[in-house]
C-alpha cells in the first residue's frame, strides 16, 4: 500500500466505467474504482488495490445515496460475477452504456461526436436469458465470484428464463458426477453460438435489417447459422454467408432457399455498406478507427442485450466514402 494513501478514502465517484464501476479520485489524483457505487454518490471505501495510475477500493458505507440506486434483486448480488448494475435504475443503466460507446469512440477512434443513438432498452429486464453456464464443484453450484474463480452458490437466477431456472433448481437436486461446468437452455434454444436474449434479439434484428438496405448479393460474414441472413431474404437477390463453425454451416443449410448459400471460411472484401454488429464496444472503436480509412461511420445503434449486466450489444453502419 502507498504510505502516502490512506486504506480509508471517502470519494465522490463521478461516472460509471466500463465494466460497472464507479469511478471515483483520490486526494492525490489517481482513479479509483469501486464497484457497486453510483454517479453522485459519496462513499466511504477501503482500498484494496493500487497501481501506480490508479487504485480499487470496496465500499465501507454509502454516505450520500444517489436517488436512482435501487434495491437489487439477486440475493448474492456483488458477490457473483454475472451482474453488475443492479444497483441502479433501468434508465440510468441505458444511459451510461449509451455515453460509453461514445466515449470508446472517441478516445479510441478518434470521433468527437459519433452518431450514436440511444440504447434500445430490452424488451424485458429480469428473466430474460435463455441459456446459463453453471460450474459445479464438490459444495457448490452457481457462477463464478466477481474477484475470483471460487464459486458463489447460486439458488435461482433473475436473470434467467423460468424454464432456465428450473432446470437449476433439478441439477441442485440430483447434481452430476465428474462435471464442472454445464450449460442450460431452454429447450426450444438453438445449439452453436445464439443470443441469450431472445427478445432483444429481435431488436438487433430489425436495426440490422433497417441497416443492410437493399441490393443484389448480400456477404453475411461471420453469419452463424444464419440468423441475420434468413431475415434478409427479401431485400437482397441473393445471400452468401461465411462462417468458421461447420455445425453453423449445416444447420443454416439445412433451411436454405435457392436464395442462399452458406460456406465454411471467412471473407475480406470492399462492399458498399457494412453493417457491424459487435458485443465489444472497445474493439469495435479500435475497427471503426481502421474502417474510417475508407469508409464513414454513418449510424450506431447499441441494444441492451444484457440488462443488469455491464456488457453493451451493438450495430453499426458504414458508408464507403
Amino acid at each position: 500500500m502507498n504510505s502516502s494513501t490512506p486504506s480509508e478514502a471517502t470519494l465522490t465517484i463521478e461516472s460509471l466505467g466500463y465494466g460497472g464501476a464507479g469511478v471515483g479520485r483520490l486526494p492525490d489524483g489517481r482513479v479509483c474504482f469501486v464497484h457497486g457505487t453510483l454517479p453522485g454518490e459519496r462513499v466511504l471505501t477501503r482500498i484494496t488495490k493500487e497501481k501506480k495510475n490508479h487504485a480499487e477500493a470496496e465500499v465501507i458505507r454509502i454516505l450520500e445515496a444517489s436517488p436512482r440506486r435501487v434495491t437489487p434483486k439477486c440475493p448474492v448480488y456483488g458477490e457473483c460475477g454475472g451482474c453488475a448494475l443492479q444497483h441502479a435504475t433501468y434508465d440510468l443503466q441505458l444511459e451510461v452504456k449509451t455515453s460509453q460507446v461514445r466515449d470508446l469512440l472517441r478516445r479510441m477512434a478518434k470521433i468527437p461526436d459519433a452518431p450514436v443513438e440511444p440504447m434500445l432498452p430490452s424488451p424485458s429486464q429480469w428473466a430474460y436469458r435463455n441459456r446459463i453456464s453453471i460450474h459445479l464443484d464438490q459444495q457448490r453450484i452457481g457462477f463464478y465470484h466477481r474477484k475470483s474463480h471460487q464459486l458463489v452458490d447460486v439458488a435461482e437466477c433473475p436473470l434467467a428464463t423460468d424454464a432456465v431456472n428450473a432446470q437449476l433448481a433439478d441439477l441442485r437436486k440430483n447434481p452430476p458426477r465428474g462435471e464442472n461446468r454445464l450449460t442450460l437452455r431452454e429447450p426450444d434454444a438453438p445449439r452453436g453460438f445464439s443470443q441469450v436474449n431472445t427478445a432483444a434479439a429481435e431488436l438487433l434484428a430489425e436495426t440490422v435489417v433497417a441497416m443492410a438496405g437493399t441490393g443484389e448479393l448480400l456477404i453475411d460474414a461471420y453469419c452463424g447459422s444464419g440468423f441475420f441472413a434468413k431475415r434478409l431474404l427479401g431485400p437482397f437477390q441473393k445471400i452468401t454467408g461465411l462462417e468458421w463453425s461447420q455445425g453453423a454451416v449445416a444447420e443454416a443449410r439445412r433451411t436454405a432457399t435457392e436464395k442462399e448459400t452458406y460456406l465454411p471460411g471467412a471473407v475480406e472484401n470492399s462492399p458498399a455498406r457494412i453493417v457491424y454488429v459487435s458485443c465489444d464496444p472497445a474493439t469495435f472503436s479500435r475497427d471503426a478507427a481502421k474502417f474510417l480509412e475508407r469508409y464513414t461511420l454513418s449510424r450506431v445503434q447499441p441494444i441492451d442485450m444484457f440488462p443488469q449486466t455491464a456488457e453493451i450489444e451493438l450495430a453499426a453502419l458504414f458508408l464507403l466514402a
